[in-house]
């Protein structure tokens, strides 16, 4: 009888068990996270990217390459068409070619560029940015181009 007794006593204790290790779960992993942020603050930077600002995209394909030294390692300079809902933005070559593709703000830089003198996108209204927000394009697959032709 006391095996049972002792066995209810510990099924008892278990819910409350359960709360105490998830508190010093969480409470490990915020820790975790205030010390990261406090280590690398000078390094950790959240751009906001306004419409019409120049930017540079870091092209990650050259990073995992032998030859990595003569490819360019950023793209650009290009300006900022669009930031979507979801957080990436549509950019545009400076002679006004509109990518399809979506960039994350994590591999966009700001350009600073030596002169004043802006470019603008001409032939753009607001349904036509709203559509190309709201589309979804799919990455297109890296095996299917030959990325050792460009330069």
């Amino acid at each position: 009888m006391d095996l049972v007794t002792w066995q209810a006593h510990q099924l008892q204790k278990r819910q409350q068990d359960l709360n105490n290790i998830k508190e010093k779960v969480l409470k490990a992993c915020y820790q975790s996270i205030r010390n990261f942020e406090q280590r690398y603050c000078h390094l950790i930077v959240d751009y906001d990217f306004k419409l019409g600002a120049y930017i540079l995209v870091c092209n990650s394909k050259v990073e995992y390459e032998l030859s990595c030294k003569t490819k360019l390692r950023y793209l650009g300079p290009m300006i900022v068409i669009c930031h979507t809902k979801g957080g990436a933005y549509i950019l545009a070559e400076l002679d006004g070619a509109v990518s399809k593709l979506r960039y994350a703000a994590f591999r966009l830089l700001p350009y600073l560029p030596r002169n004043e003198a802006k470019s603008s996108i001409t032939g753009l209204d607001e349904e036509v940015l709203n559509s190309l927000a709201s589309e979804n394009v799919e990455e297109p697959d890296d095996k299917a181009f030959n990325f050792d032709l460009i330069v």
